[in-house]
């Protein structure tokens, strides 16, 4: 008898945003599965979007574009995380490949693509991500970016770019809509319906269905960004996936995409290009939100700057370096730690001696 593996999680396992962990932490598992030719079938989790009892979100939130059903095989249950501890890579920039690869195993649900096709046409329009709320406070991510700036630097877009005939705003603040409409009068405006912050749990208790309501409102935002011709976004992997439905989408992001975890860059955002300007003002806007970009980092951009589909990573890097201390992995950590703070001493050495140079008198 054949086995069908079945990846799944607990429902409290991923406790984080539905583009963000649920969606990454699956698509960092694809490239495995494809080179081992596996099309498996899933129950994977979600308190925050998925509903009771089971709590399924894939499939659910998003559809196979396979046939995962087999019945005349054994199922082999594999939790996603003991996956990833052996298989998890870091994606890169190839657009292309990264789009392929996900449409390969999963598609949008025909509920929320009939929902898209009942808006006006985007392919002139600009799509607006304004993230604000707690990501205005997550500094480790990325950096605050307030309404006044972000819109300063969407007004400066639509002058430079008089194609743009519409705006469409996705964002988790109802007022910017408002703005955005009293700042572009000559332009159509519009938006997906009424803020939703992924966080926000204030119907969930009397209102279990409103966690697939909230995952399909996401999924709407996503796609319409994705019909756009250009996109300009904050940090988020919401609109960062619009770039993976449409490769061609030409999009920019306003904020610093901060090093991410063990310094990889943040999948798929930090691979979107910065937002640039010839504006003076919005030159010294940009700026400000753009310091500490993982671009800034020489080493970052050494490992992970280059053209490439995906890499592997290290052993107590995928394991989250809970690894046994004499184990393989765990001596390959000691080294790396080890070679790391002598790099940093050398960098620190050599930055005292230019900085010595520079004030000494000529």
């Amino acid at each position: 008898m054949s086995v069908k593996l079945n990846i799944s999680t607990a429902a409290e396992q991923l406790t984080e945003g539905l583009f963000g962990m649920i969606f990454l932490h699956v698509f960092e598992i694809l490239p495995y599965l494809d080179k081992q030719g596996i099309s498996p079938a899933w129950s994977i989790r979600s308190t925050k979007y998925g509903l009771p009892p089971d709590f399924i979100v894939i499939p659910g939130l998003l559809d196979l574009n396979y046939n995962a059903s087999d019945k005349e095989s054994k199922i082999k249950e594999i939790n996603l995380k003991a996956l990833r501890d052996d298989h998890v890579v870091t994606i890169g920039n190839d657009w292309n490949y990264s789009s392929k690869l996900w449409c390969k195993y999963f598609r949008w649900p025909e509920r929320v693509i009939e929902r898209a096709d009942q808006f006006p046409s985007l392919k002139t329009a600009l799509g607006i991500h304004y993230r604000g709320t707690d990501k205005n406070t997550d500094l480790c991510q990325t950096n605050p970016v307030s309404q006044e700036d972000f819109l300063r630097l969407v007004r400066d877009f639509v002058v430079t770019h008089p194609d743009i005939d519409t705006l469409f705003v996705a964002t988790d603040e109802d007022s910017l809509l408002a703005k955005v409409v009293a700042e572009h009068k000559t332009l159509k405006v519009f938006g997906s319906g009424k803020a939703v912050f992924w966080k926000d749990n204030t119907l969930e208790d009397v209102m279990p269905q409103n966690r697939f309501a909230k995952g399909d409102h996401a999924l709407l935002d996503c796609l319409l960004l994705s019909r756009c011709k250009y996109l300009i976004k904050c940090q988020s992997a919401l609109s960062g996936f619009a770039k993976i439905l449409n490769p061609q989408l030409e999009a920019y992001r306003v904020a610093a995409s901060k090093a991410f975890f063990e310094g990889i860059p943040y999948f798929p955002d930090a691979y979107i290009p910065i937002l640039t300007s010839q504006d003076l003002e919005c030159q010294r806007i940009l700026a400000k939100l753009q310091a500490g970009d993982w671009t800034q980092d020489l080493v970052a951009m050494k490992k992970y700057g280059g053209n490439f589909r995906f890499k592997k990573r290290k052993g107590y890097i995928r394991k989250e370096r809970r690894v046994p201390r004499w184990s393989l992995d765990g001596l390959h950590m000691r080294f790396d730690r080890r070679f790391d703070r002598m790099a940093g001493r050398i960098k620190a050495h050599i930055n005292r001696y230019f900085g010595y140079m520079r004030r000494s008198p000529r």
